[in-house]
């Protein structure tokens, strides 16, 4: 029963597919017999001849076409190419550039090296020569320093050092041993290997020293002396003058003892102490080295100053200088009891080179010189010497101005013996007070000529 359905099924599925090719083959015949029918209709040819002159038109438009866009792109190529070469050539020239610069730069990096290398051997050899004279200039330091039998100290010694030995010294640092720009002064500053005087920089500080700054608009109309004064800034340098004193002296005997009150940063609280000879500046310097006063190290130097006349402020004494203690010469504190406050000649040499063609003829006044003869420097507005025919003018005008007051004198004399002679008093004082303003106007005229040479 369920073989012959499924037999029934197979028949049936192959009449359908009997049928289906039956059906396709006369589709085709009468397609086949239309077709002849239209290739005998003349329309149908000359549309079929149209249509194959179109197809072969298209054909040809289509060839023209890819040949131009053959073309265009041949030419597209061969401009490609020649960039391309271009490109290549710049890239190369440009390669062979870089590699040229490189090799200049590793020609220079070796140069560099090379000259670094004997920049560090001279360095080196230097710094090995340098220690060698440090070592045979302490040696005869030390032996200088412990043989009482050798009177003067070695040549080599009493040298000098410079910063810039090309350049002009520099005018303060030669005048106060000090200079605002340090070690910076492209100027030259000579120092000496040894002297009779120390310069201990910054040794007294005080807070009077500190330079003023300006306050706030608030406390523009503060006392300022509220809380210290001058007298307790004198109290105060009184106690160091003796504490430092006192140890200063076990070294030597001391000449001079000097302490700069000046506020500038360059000048501020520096003491210049000067020794009898050479070898007890050496003394003090070598064992005041390292040490520490007021919790601060000392800076002890040697120096060479010449005199007071051109480091000290003429206006200083009579505190009239128009700076104050900002001036550049240097302001003194003024010793208890007033000692070691002794004059300061040439003393850049040893005893036997200080001989008298050294010295100067005309006496230099000194700390505390009151004579009334003479020039009295404290008065200029400038600290340096004045010249001869400025010395020779004054004389002049001294005497003449003598013979004037001696001369007046006697006429006022007369005047006052004779009672016919009356005078006003008002015109005497008057004809007075015009010389006195002349005298003077021609004073500070003369002061004037010296300090533009030269600022305070």
């Amino acid at each position: 029963m369920p073989g012959k359905r499924v037999r029934r099924k197979l028949i049936k599925k192959k009449q359908r597919q009997r049928r289906r090719q039956k059906a396709a083959k006369e589709r085709d015949k009468q397609e086949l017999e239309a077709e002849n029918l239209r290739l005998t209709d003349p329309d149908y040819q000359e549309c079929l001849m149209r249509q194959e002159k179109l197809e072969e038109f298209q054909r040809q438009a289509a060839e023209r076409e890819h040949q131009e866009a053959e073309k265009a792109w041949m030419q597209r190529e061969a401009i490609a190419q020649q960039q391309f070469r271009i490109d290549e050539a710049k890239r190369r020239q440009k390669q062979e550039e870089v590699e040229r610069l490189q090799r200049e730069q590793a020609e220079e990096r070796a140069k560099r090296e090379e000259s670094a290398r004997k920049q560090r051997e001279e360095h080196l050899q230097r710094t090995a020569k340098a220690a060698a004279e440090f070592e045979a200039m302490m040696q005869s330091m030390a032996e200088y320093l412990n043989d009482p039998e050798i009177e003067k100290p070695p040549q080599h010694l009493l040298r000098v050092m410079e910063t810039h030995p090309e350049e002009r010294p520099c005018e303060f640092f030669n005048r106060t041993n000090c200079c605002r720009y340090g070690h910076s002064c492209t100027f030259n500053h000579r120092r000496p290997m040894l002297s009779r005087i120390l310069l201990i920089r910054h040794f007294f500080s005080h807070s009077l020293l500190q330079e003023q700054r300006t306050k706030p608009n608030e406390y523009s109309g503060a006392d300022e002396g509220l809380e210290l004064t001058e007298m307790d800034m004198r109290d105060d340098y009184d106690v160091f003058f003796a504490d430092a004193v006192e140890e200063l002296q076990k070294f030597g005997t001391i000449v001079n003892f000097r302490t700069v009150r000046n506020t500038l940063e360059h000048l501020r609280g520096h003491v210049f102490v000067e020794y009898t000879d050479e070898r007890s500046a050496l003394r003090a310097f070598t064992n005041l080295q390292g040490r520490y006063y007021a919790c601060k190290r000392l800076n002890v130097e040697f120096s060479n100053l010449k005199t007071w006349r051109g480091a000290v402020c003429g206006l200083s004494l009579t505190r009239i200088c128009p700076k104050g203690n900002q001036c550049g010469y240097l302001h003194l504190f003024r010793n208890k009891d007033n000692l070691f406050n002794t004059e300061l000649e040439y003393t850049t040499g040893p005893k036997s080179k200080r001989n008298s063609s050294q010295t100067p003829t005309a006496k230099t006044p000194s700390w505390d010189d009151q004579s009334e003869h003479g020039r009295n420097w404290r008065w200029s507005e400038s600290p340096e010497p004045q010249l001869e025919h400025s010395k020779e003018s004054k004389t002049r005008k001294g005497k003449d101005l003598k013979n004037h007051h001696t001369s007046e004198y006697r006429s006022r004399s007369r005047r006052d013996k004779d009672p016919n002679r009356t005078s006003s008093k008002r015109d005497r004082s008057s004809s007075d007070s015009h010389r006195r303003e002349q005298h003077r106007s021609n004073g500070y005229k003369h002061s004037r000529s010296h300090s533009r040479d030269r600022d305070c």
